[in-house]
């Protein structure tokens, strides 16, 4: 299942730029399994000097431009709303004397709205992710400032998530170390005498893209298991060091600003008025997040390693680039079509992720590089139904049905 030993041979990519063409790597193959496996030798450094210097260079001021697009994107929405929308409503309650069709209408109107704005703070949420991994600028002043303030907008502790999600990244499919879509680690024998009916997956895909991430930073739902309660609240959760502590109180702090908020609004304006205009655009946000992370780390073609198999380089290359389409790749800063390059190369900014993706990707990675154009909600039953659980036992553990 392994693959063979690396070769390498310098090539111009279709661009003119220089590439490093790797050879010689085939996915393994059997009967049952497709995965894709690095070879163990495969380091960073080949591929960092595949890729041109200045797609690693952050850019404050590209940061900033992103940041504003997302919040003048949101506030034109929340006017357009406000005037267009309430404006239509009304022309049909005085048009039609009819409940049922003013029912309708706001029911459509509201629904646009808070998609459109779920994806907008789903923009914002991906720019404070760029600030966590310090690719948003060279100051890391800068990047926590500004990541806290918009993680804690969103109820996202920022230095908390922060860490873990750093810890996810250096040991991403490591099965006892990796710190999110831990996958099921049971035997073949007892998997196969439990079987889920349609409707049974249907009911626990929508639980885990409605309510899957406060779970995870409350709960620490789909971690790693702990001896004691986890979360990413708790100063002494197991899932900070000592040293983590003021930061996971600032994060703390950050929250609680923004519950109050969202509490001091309620008790001004009204809890519909809040569920409308905040709570249901980010739960919005809260599935694009889940749904996004979900189907970049679950694909049947992906490995997980023990402690022996394991490396970063394997770790990296174990996800897969979506593509959504042009509006939506957009919408979300391509946080899901090129995160390939975002795992091997976490501080490269996305706007850079994204040209490397287009332009390098294939011509360094060949068969190690996944991807998939197939629609999203196919993407999601195909995943949640052929991804169902490894055994630990296996060095190179892959996905059984």
């Amino acid at each position: 299942m392994v693959a063979s030993a690396k070769t390498q041979a310098k090539q111009q990519s279709a661009n003119g730029e220089p590439a490093l063409k790797l050879k010689g790597f085939k996915a393994g193959r059997n009967l049952e399994f497709d995965v894709v496996v690095p070879p163990a030798d495969l380091s960073v450094r080949e591929i960092h000097d595949a890729i041109p210097k200045q797609y690693f260079k952050r850019i404050m001021w590209k940061g900033f431009a992103y940041v504003a697009r997302d919040i003048a994107q949101g506030i034109a929405t929340i006017a357009a709303m406000y005037y267009g929308g309430y404006a239509a409503i009304d022309a049909v309650d005085n048009t039609f004397d009819s409940n049922i069709a003013s029912a309708i209408v706001r029911l459509v109107i509201w629904n646009v709205f808070w998609f459109v704005q779920g994806l907008t703070g789903t923009g914002l949420w991906v720019m404070a992710h760029e600030c966590g991994h310090q690719s948003f600028s060279d100051s890391k002043a800068v990047n926590d400032a500004v990541g806290w303030v918009i993680h804690s907008f969103l109820l996202v502790p920022y230095h908390s998530w922060r860490i873990t999600h750093g810890n996810h990244h250096k040991h991403t499919n490591h099965i006892t170390k990796d710190t999110v879509f831990i996958p099921d680690l049971k035997s073949e024998v007892l998997k196969e005498a439990i079987s889920e009916s349609p409707i049974v997956s249907m009911f626990f895909m929508i639980v885990m893209v409605t309510v899957g991430w406060p779970a995870y930073l409350l709960f620490n739902i789909a971690g790693q298991p702990y001896d004691r309660r986890a979360n990413h609240f708790e100063i002494n959760s197991p899932l900070f060091r000592p040293a983590d502590a003021s930061d996971v109180a600032v994060s703390d702090a950050g929250c609680g600003i923004a519950a109050l908020g969202v509490g001091v609004s309620i008790y001004q304006f009204g809890l519909s008025n809040v569920l409308c205009w905040y709570l249901i655009p980010y739960f919005w946000v809260n599935f694009w997040l889940v749904l996004i992370t979900y189907l970049q780390h679950s694909d049947i073609r992906l490995p997980h390693y023990n402690a022996e198999e394991w490396t970063f380089v394997r770790g990296a290359l174990a996800t897969v680039d979506r593509d959504f389409g042009p509006v939506l790749n957009w919408w979300l800063h391509h946080i899901n079509d090129s995160h390939v390059i975002h795992h091997t190369f976490s501080q490269m900014p996305f706007y850079h992720a994204i040209q490397v993706t287009r332009k390098h990707a294939r011509s360094i990675f060949g068969d190690l590089y996944l991807f998939s154009d197939r629609s999203i909600m196919g993407s999601l039953w195909e995943s949640w139904s052929e991804c169902r659980y490894v055994i630990p036992t296996d060095g190179i553990a892959v996905y059984r049905k």
